[in-house]
């Protein structure tokens, strides 16, 4: 994910938007600290220590900060973890050994696994073979889906920024084949399938990095969220999304729908010159299939050992071969297979992993459990302050008004900042609120990361909206108009099906 200041951003706004991006900044710049300043100073709320009001003064910053972006995000991510060292809520070590959780080890080995497999072009042939199947043919309609349905089902395995881009190419490729100008109706709704199917690509843990926080601190409160369980309760939201996406993009944007010839004969060329698979993707292919593998086999081997968890082969299993475990060993294995011998080239180098880390992603990670370990601390009081408070909330509204709210407000405030800082901020507050409102956190927890990615009316809510508003055939009121209605109708789905089938399974 990319985090990039107003400088590197302005080149690409409007005047309008530069002025209230400007204004915004600013804003942020001064009340974190205003907010921090105010809660030290105020009369501390019921029975919460001075500490607990330093640490509610953090979060208010850090959050501030996190919607206004004064600085890059994960730069506030850092800061956040010196300021609770620094204010005693926290040990140093405490403080920061959120970077040493097993999902930021986790996402280190996924996005190096994920790297690789764009790096050999793998990727890119998946790609041009889900989209190039004679079932497409010379059928506009059947192209669009095409296109959208890939970009759904790569970016649940891989990064949606990395699918985004690759379809993006292909779609550019073709309309200029095509003959489509900037403008064209059925080009827009082609860029808005590839970005809003990449937006919707959550039916797996390492899909997106919300899922792992989510996954993270649920397990932070004694909740094991499994890789099929994550599977069972996002595949059926995801089917139902993805269909409302099509009838959106066919009934609502009402693209024109030529017949035409060149489009298959375009792609198929485009997956000829691709040639043979080479042993680079053969080997990242197979390994990134095992880590896949793997990451399932815990939830899996139950099944079929007698004793199911119990058994002494799934107790180990579970106990030693961890999804962080996994990932950083297959992602060690492509430094160790040779793709050529001879001139001692391995799968992957150590300068090319690197470009592959999205650091910023880890540090919001760490920041996101750190503070909520330091809310939901007993001794500091401000958990109990939260408990108490929504205990009285819900007690008057009802415990699905209350699940209503946190997945409206996630999907709401998620289209305007970044989908991870808005998981850290809710999923900080659901550790705590949650079991006072006498629901399930962990099945919360889910809803609220899947609430996180179904942000569409906005180019400014994810990398792939942007990405393909900046291609210039997408227009903005098209994706408003049409993003708003999934938003909109996102919230009582994930809010009832989402959180139901999640109870059901982890109950």
């Amino acid at each position: 994910m990319s985090w990039k200041g107003l400088a590197e951003i302005a080149p690409r706004l409007s005047e309008a938007e530069l002025q209230f991006e400007k204004r915004k900044r600013l804003l942020g710049l001064w009340l974190g600290p205003v907010l921090f300043a105010v809660a030290l100073l105020v009369p501390p709320l019921q029975n919460v220590t001075p500490i607990g009001m330093r640490t509610l003064g953090i979060f208010l910053w850090t959050v501030t900060w996190w919607v206004c972006e004064p600085i890059p995000i994960p730069a506030t991510s850092l800061a956040s973890l010196a300021m609770l060292a620094l204010c005693g809520v926290l040990s140093v070590d405490a403080a920061f050994s959120t970077w040493a959780n097993w999902i930021c080890l986790f996402l280190l080995g996924a996005f190096v696994l994920g790297h690789a497999l764009s790096v050999h072009g793998l990727t890119r042939r998946i790609a041009h073979r889900m989209t190039s199947s004679k079932w497409v043919g010379g059928n506009s309609w059947r192209l669009l889906v095409a296109f959208g349905l890939a970009s759904a089902v790569m970016s649940s395995m891989l990064s949606h920024v990395v699918t985004t881009m690759i379809f993006i190419s292909i779609a550019a490729g073709l309309v200029e084949t095509l003959g489509f100008k900037p403008g064209s109706r059925y080009a827009e709704a082609l860029f808005l399938a590839i970005a809003w199917g990449s937006n919707m690509g959550v039916v797996t843990p390492v899909a997106a990095p919300t899922n792992l926080i989510a996954i993270g601190i649920a397990q932070s409160m004694g909740h094991r969220i499994g890789f099929l369980q994550w599977v069972a309760v996002c595949l059926p939201v995801f089917a139902v999304m993805l269909t409302a996406m099509f009838l959106v993009l066919r009934y609502v944007l009402k693209p024109e729908m030529p017949r035409w010839n060149e489009s298959g004969s375009f792609l198929s060329e485009e997956t000829k010159r691709l040639g043979p698979l080479s042993r680079g993707e053969k080997i990242v292919g197979t390994v990134f299939a095992a880590a896949m593998a793997l990451w399932i086999l815990p939830d899996l081997l139950p099944l079929f050992l007698p004793g199911g968890r119990q058994n002494p082969t799934s107790v180990w299993v579970s106990q030693h071969l961890d999804w962080s475990v996994t990932s950083v060993l297959m992602a060690t294995l492509l430094f160790l297979i040779p793709v050529d011998w001879k001139n001692r080239k391995f799968a992957m180098t150590w300068d090319e992993a690197v470009k592959g880390i999205e650091w910023g992603t880890l540090s919001l990670n760490a920041s996101a459990l750190g503070l909520g370990n330091a809310i939901a601390h007993k001794t500091l009081g401000l958990g109990g302050f939260f408990e108490q408070s929504m205990s009285a909330f819900v007690s008057s509204s009802g415990q699905f008004l209350f699940v209503l709210g946190v997945v409206a407000f996630t999907v709401i405030v998620g289209s305007v900042i970044s989908n991870i800082a808005i998981i850290g901020m809710v999923g900080a507050l659901i550790r705590v609120v949650a079991p006072a409102a006498g629901v399930n956190p962990a099945a919360l927890l889910i809803a609220a990361a899947i609430a996180a990615n179904m942000d569409f009316a906005l180019p400014i809510g994810t990398p792939p909206s942007a990405m393909v508003f900046a291609s210039g055939y997408v227009r903005i009121g098209s994706m408003v108009k049409g993003g708003a209605i999934l938003a909109l109708l996102s919230i009582p789905l994930v809010s009832v099906l989402g959180f139901y089938l999640a109870s059901r399974l982890l109950s």
